[in-house]
């Protein structure tokens, strides 16, 4: 197997397995937005700066995740259209 063969296999498993990791982020992220939405809909109101804080950490980490499965499917594209060109 030449060089070339070998990364184009490379690429196409590293799209692979990127599109796979995004897909099960999205389903992650899903779940994940329910569970914040409940929590925050239980502490909304209340007059502590702590429930403040546990709102904007799940909100920071739903977009952190947001942002994962993007970059995941923009490489996992990118690896692909590489691969075939080459």
């Amino acid at each position: 197997m030449s060089d070339v063969q070998r990364l184009k296999q490379q690429l196409h498993q590293v799209a692979n397995e990127a599109k796979q990791a995004s897909g099960g982020l999205a389903g992650f992220k899903q779940r994940f937005g329910q569970h914040s939405a409940q929590i925050e809909s239980l502490i909304a109101g209340t007059a502590t700066g702590t429930d403040r804080d546990i709102a904007e950490i799940l909100d920071a980490a739903s977009t952190a995740v947001t942002q994962a499965v993007e970059a995941l499917e923009i490489a996992s594209a990118g690896c692909k259209s590489y691969a075939d060109q080459i």
